[in-house]
């Protein structure tokens, strides 16, 4: 029987990296409007439906944090708390209530999943079928349906699952600061003619788009992420829509490549041969758009008890070893939330800024 290009997707990234280990875990924080905040005990409920069926995870850790105001828990903390806590779920997930005494009608859920099971943009998902469990009592994830629905092999797809490595424990401090602002949306030429000037004004020598190849509404599972590169000669050469296009023809070579992949022995081959490459390009300038997610704002269903305000991650240690530099962005109801890395100790020695 033949694999399905969805499970495809989800066995490279599964074969990327051989191990799972502390430096490839990442957090990320959605913050809702509620009428009243969920309590635990409402939130253990609501997560045992995601390991139903579910070949990657069949537990979490799950806990409680509150803290005074919001920015008592910015970005530039996740990985600190990562780090402390790390020894308490690196062999599942972290899964936390996040509440704020200055504000009774604010709910936080705040996720560190390993990067080889989950990327950022099937972590949004996850939270935003958590929170529609959470309002509605019924499951929103239906992970051995959606599995079944698109041909993937849960059993052989746990087969590939790589060890998770309980040290060393993760660095508390990342090579980088956060930037961050938020703007009016715009379309893919403007955004990327953007990115095209970050680029050249950090003096980088390719940039990598990250993009999901498996959307499907349906599936809540998995890091489909796909790296695409595009060499600085193209970029300086280009406007944002021809870099647009230039990412959608490797994207299509990428794609070509994977469909015949076929033994498992040759999808372990074909995830080294991947992490190989990305580890050799030098100076990678990392774009990730996520684009307009509304239409997952939590307003689908009694958008009184929860509407999603803001969406925060960051990428795992890991990749931001590998980059010159990180930009991302996610636009929520005509609000474009943009994030940056900025680069505190640069190869070479001395601090600089870009």
């Amino acid at each position: 029987m033949a694999v399905s290009l969805a499970d495809k997707v989800l066995r490279l990234s599964l074969t990327t990296f051989p191990i799972i280990n502390a430096s490839q875990f990442f957090p990320a924080l959605s913050t809702y409007r509620v009428e009243r905040t969920f309590d635990l005990a409402e939130f253990e409920q609501a997560v045992t439906h995601f390991f139903s069926g579910n070949p990657l995870f069949a537990k979490c850790h799950l806990i409680e944090l509150t803290f005074d105001t919001p920015e008592e828990f910015p970005l530039s903390s996740f990985q600190e708390f990562l780090a402390e806590k790390y020894e308490d779920f690196y062999d599942s997930f972290l899964l936390a209530s996040v509440t704020y005494r200055s504000d009774p009608n604010r709910q936080g859920i705040f996720t560190c999943m390993p990067f080889p099971l989950q990327d950022g943009y099937k972590v949004f998902r996850f939270h935003q079928a958590l929170m529609k469990t959470l309002k509605t009592r019924k499951d929103a994830f239906q992970i051995a349906q959606n599995l079944e629905e698109l041909g993937i092999r849960s059993d052989e797809l746990a087969d590939l699952m790589p060890p998770v490595e309980k040290s060393p424990s993760a660095d508390k401090k990342l090579p980088v600061k956060f930037a961050e602002s938020c703007t009016s949306p715009v379309k893919i030429g403007p955004f990327l003619d953007r990115m095209r000037a970050d680029f050249i004004k950090r003096d980088c020598k390719n940039i990598f788009v990250l993009k999901n190849s498996l959307y499907s509404p349906k599936l809540t599972l998995g890091n489909s992420l796909q790296f695409l590169p595009v060499p600085g000669s193209v970029v300086e050469q280009s406007s944002g829509m021809q870099i647009r296009d230039y990412y959608r023809d490797e994207e299509q070579r990428q794609m070509d490549l994977l469909s015949g992949v076929e033994r498992r022995e040759d999808f372990i081959e074909a995830g080294r041969t991947r992490i190989g490459w990305m580890s050799a390009t030098p100076e990678i300038f990392a774009v990730n758009n996520y684009g307009n997610v509304s239409a997952h704002d939590g307003s689908d269903a009694h958008a009184n008890q929860g509407v999603l305000m803001r969406y925060e991650w960051h990428m795992p240690s890991i990749v931001l070893e590998l980059t010159a530099g990180v930009s991302w962005t996610v636009t929520i109801r005509d609000k474009a939330f943009n994030f940056e890395t900025v680069r505190t100790a640069p190869r070479g020695g001395s601090t600089a800024h870009h």
